[in-house]
């Protein structure tokens, strides 16, 4: 018998069963986060789990979720389909496609599952819950910060505290580096993420000047300004030196307590964003919490976005469910409706000749209906 139910209940390597309380917490932070968004213009959408593959991993976001996506043959058309490894891409076809007639920006909001190939290192679970929104059709420095400052308030109202703030243009290195030779290249880039200043200064390339003056802007927001401001640059870098800045002064102003950490060159996750990337922490998480930046969808159109990785945050967010269980003995839904009303869960007895004090007990309950008036079931307890 054991052995039997060992074997049934087997579930591929990062696939788990949700049970209760943890599934009750996720269902209630997943709608706290996404009441923030509806709160703040955000329309809710729901995409399909399964799409053809060739919609979903077409261009925009979709191109660089290939190694990530699990395939299957579609039985009725014979066509390939993709699950989404990512709803990012999803998003990006539904404006592109089913909501051009709507006016721009575009404010779209989202939950729902995702499945990998294989976890992260933070995280082995190949299934995780992605909650986030998209501002589409709009580009400006109020934009990018209205997307950061929301996704922080969302994770303000789960209760996420202590919250550090990086922001990032990974798509500096592609400027600065983009004539030159692969293996060049690969050799600049393990520089950059070393941070090995003497490397970069030995080798000999067009901007490694330009580039290690925005290496040495990494720091804390106070010092990165300064640094920031001081750069002489002239044309597209000027544009984006003065965008980063107005978007960290508008951050600032909105959100005082905010620790936040710049580092222009770090291009660590964000494989298809093309203009500021920024990523969310807390002191009191391991891991990237939420990550998000300016992309461009499926029809060319600029949009920033946030994603909210909701598994590293139950836990912290809802410490625990408040358990107030009124058992009744009977089955009366006039009752039961009225005690509900009252701020309780109810739950009904077995209806037969039992002990309703131990049954109470055994279903976890606090409390007990006797005759009509709601007692705690220590009271009652010899």
């Amino acid at each position: 018998m054991t052995s039997m139910s060992t074997q049934s209940g087997l579930l591929p390597t990062g696939l788990s069963d949700v049970l209760y309380p943890d599934a009750k917490i996720q269902a209630k932070t997943i709608e706290k986060l996404l009441d923030v968004f509806s709160n703040f213009g955000y329309l809710r959408v729901k995409p399909p789990l399964v799409e053809y593959e060739e919609t979903l991993l077409s261009d925009g976001p979709g191109i660089v979720l290939k190694d990530s996506t699990f395939r299957i043959m579609d039985p009725l058309s014979q066509k390939m389909m993709a699950l989404r490894s990512d709803v990012t891409a999803q998003i990006s076809r539904i404006a592109s496609t089913r909501l051009p007639h709507l006016p721009r920006p575009l404010r779209l909001s989202y939950s729902g599952d995702v499945l990998r190939v294989k976890g992260d290192s933070f995280n082995m679970e190949r299934q995780k819950t992605q909650v986030g929104a998209e501002l589409i059709g709009s580009k400006s420095a109020f934009v990018d910060a209205e997307v950061i400052l929301i996704c922080l308030e969302a994770l303000k109202s789960i209760n996420i505290n202590r919250m550090t703030l990086d922001l990032n243009l990974p798509f500096l290195r592609e400027y600065f580096l983009s004539s030159l030779s692969d293996s060049m290249k690969e050799e600049i880039n393990e520089a950059i993420d070393r941070k090995d200043q003497k490397i970069l200064k030995s080798l000999k390339f067009d901007n490694s000047e330009t580039l290690i003056q925005f290496m040495e802007c990494t720091g804390d927001d106070l010092h990165a300004t300064k640094y920031l401001s001081r750069l002489k640059l002239d044309g597209k870098l000027t544009q984006i030196r003065d965008h980063f800045l107005k978007v960290i002064n508008i951050i600032k102003r909105n959100k005082k307590s905010i620790k936040i950490f710049v580092d222009p060159l770090e291009n660590k996750g964000f494989k298809y964003h093309t203009g500021l990337t920024f990523t969310v922490f807390s002191e009191l998480l391991k891991g990237e919490i939420a990550k998000g930046g300016r992309y461009k969808t499926l029809s060319n159109e600029t949009a920033t976005g946030c994603t909210i990785y909701t598994e590293k945050i139950y836990n912290k967010s809802n410490p625990k469910i408040k358990n107030e269980l009124v058992y009744i003995p009977y089955l009366n839904m006039d009752e039961a409706e009225s005690i509900i009303k009252k701020g309780y869960n109810i739950v009904f007895g077995s209806n037969s000749r039992v002990d309703f004090n131990k049954e109470a007990l055994e279903l976890k309950c606090n409390y007990i209906l006797k005759n009509k008036i709601i007692t705690k079931i220590k009271h009652l307890i010899r």
